[in-house]
């Protein structure tokens, strides 16, 4: 901003938005390098490698995102190598996420590892998180945290030290809450005494600010205490209610906790789970099943048990093929002269003939149409007539051989 043989005056950006400008002696001045936009923006996009743990590939398409961009602007920049090598690194991870892997600890875990020890790597997950909550001095996330170990991974390796590490907590957040208790009423006498202070043209206003805000923070409450149903509510220096109870869990928490004693001989569910999906995939379906049943006494979520016991179940034999069904006849395909017909359509009953007639009858072809064919009980009435017509045949023969051979014998006698 300004030089002379002795000052040197530099404005400077404190913040973004806020500048500020100071003087300096030259002979105090070893050098003076002034950032460039390209300095600024390489900055302003933050440590983006190492990758934090537990990124999603979203999270990873937006820090690729930031490379991209500053590449597009700057790409002959001093310091586009380094951004060139940082986008090669996300997007190599990038993949790995997308394809279902996990990063935990600075290490990935494979996708077909993540559900045969879904159980153990949740389990840690929540110890993680509540160890960074506790080094946060967010006691109570920390409980929050303890909360849903003790609830669904009461069977891991870390619920051991993540009880141990409540105690801790609770210890220190007893005091904190009784102190801010103690000061309820004050605070909120004090925030009258301060309404009170205020033009009269705006008290009202300023009442209904803190009415709203204090009927915000009790909705809270309720939906912390029914939705999420946690006893570590949130705090508020207003409302002497929520911290009561708090204070409350924390001493009965705190007391249960120190008179629990560990098992000589733990069970590890995290374990047995990796066993049962072993004995899965490898349709060892017998030990399976076994190891589910210790699973359930263990209290392992059914959200982990479920995909198990599908896996477990066997494939279904295949049904044997049934007969192909005969093709329906098209209306086009005359019908067979043998197929009955509907009961709509009676046939009417011929009339009965005098026998000579049905002689000459069956004796001569139709002229018009062959008649249709005997059904299966007409053709053994025939066959019996038939049958009977020949033993007639026969006997009238003989009547007839017999009674020539007697006439013959009276005139050889005469």
């Amino acid at each position: 901003m300004l030089e002379t043989p002795g000052v040197l005056e530099l404005k400077w950006e404190k913040r973004p938005g806020i500048f500020q400008t100071d003087r300096y002696l030259k002979a105090n001045i070893e050098r003076v390098k002034i950032d460039t936009k390209e300095d600024i923006q390489f900055r302003n996009m933050g440590q983006l490698v190492p990758s934090p743990d537990r990124l999603t590939a979203e999270d990873y398409q937006r820090r690729i995102a930031k490379c991209i961009a500053f590449l597009d602007v700057f790409p002959n920049g001093a310091h586009s190598p380094k951004v060139q090598i940082i986008l090669n690194t996300l997007q190599e991870e990038y993949k790995r996420a997308a394809a279902g892997g996990l990063k935990l600890n600075n290490k990935w875990i494979k996708p077909e590892a993540l559900q045969r020890d879904a159980y153990t790597i949740d389990a840690r997950i929540e110890y993680f998180d509540m160890v960074a909550a506790k080094e946060s001095s967010n006691l109570m996330m920390t409980m929050r945290h303890f909360e849903k170990i003790s609830a669904d991974f009461v069977s891991s390796e870390n619920y051991s030290k993540s009880r141990e590490l409540a105690i801790e907590t609770l210890k220190s957040y007893g005091p904190i809450v009784e102190r801010r208790l103690g000061r309820v009423e004050y605070n909120r006498q004090d925030r009258l005494r301060a309404r009170a202070t205020l033009p009269i043209s705006v008290r009202g206003e300023n009442k209904a600010v803190q009415d709203k805000a204090d009927a915000d923070y009790l909705k809270k409450v309720q939906r912390e205490t029914t939705e999420l149903k946690t006893k570590w509510l949130s705090l508020n220096d207003y409302h002497s209610d929520p911290m009561r109870k708090v204070l409350n869990s924390i001493k009965n928490t705190l007391s249960a906790l120190e008179k629990e004693v560990s098992p000589e001989e733990e069970e590890i569910a995290g374990p047995l789970y990796r066993e049962a999906w072993d004995a899965a995939r490898s349709s060892d379906f017998e030990t399976a099943e076994e190891i589910l049943k210790e699973l359930k006494s263990l209290k392992v979520p059914v959200r982990y048990l479920d995909p198990l016991e599908e896996a477990l179940t066997p494939p279904e034999e295949s049904e044997p093929e049934s007969e192909p069904e005969p093709e329906p006849k098209s209306e086009s395909e005359p019908k067979s002269e043998s197929e009955p017909k509907s009961e709509s359509e009676p046939e009417p009953e011929p009339k009965p003939e005098p026998e000579s007639e049905s002689k000459s009858k069956g004796s001569g072809k139709s002229a018009n149409s062959n008649p249709p064919p005997p059904s299966s009980e007409n053709a053994d009435d025939v066959g019996g007539s038939k049958m009977q017509l020949i033993l007639v045949i026969v006997l009238a023969v003989v009547i007839l051989g017999a009674l020539a051979t007697a006439f013959l014998g009276k005139k050889k006698s005469s």
